[in-house]
């Protein structure tokens, strides 16, 4: 995968989990409040079934996210690399 597409999946997957977990903390505390302006009023099991779908949206958005993060490739060497010292000679 390229750098930009793993750019934009990890962006992707940090507003999708923001909102969703947004919405679900909402649920808990505001019973009466729609979930996400109603999208999944439809959902089955009522509350509980869409607190869950949520909840599912927002661990794959995160997975997803952070899946794309790691997958980049560093323009410089990480810290703790045990790999060799550059521009110094062995004594």
């Amino acid at each position: 995968m390229r750098k930009g597409a793993c750019v934009a999946l990890e962006a992707v997957g940090m507003v999708i989990t923001a909102l969703s977990a947004q919405a679900v903390i909402r649920g808990l505390l505001d019973r009466d409040a729609e979930l996400l302006w109603g999208i999944f009023n439809g959902v089955p099991g009522g509350l509980t079934g869409r607190m869950i779908l949520l909840g599912v949206i927002a661990l794959v958005a995160m997975v997803s996210g952070g899946w794309a993060h790691t997958r980049q490739k560093p323009d410089a060497e990480q810290a703790g690399n045990p790999g060799r010292i550059r521009g110094r000679g062995t004594t």
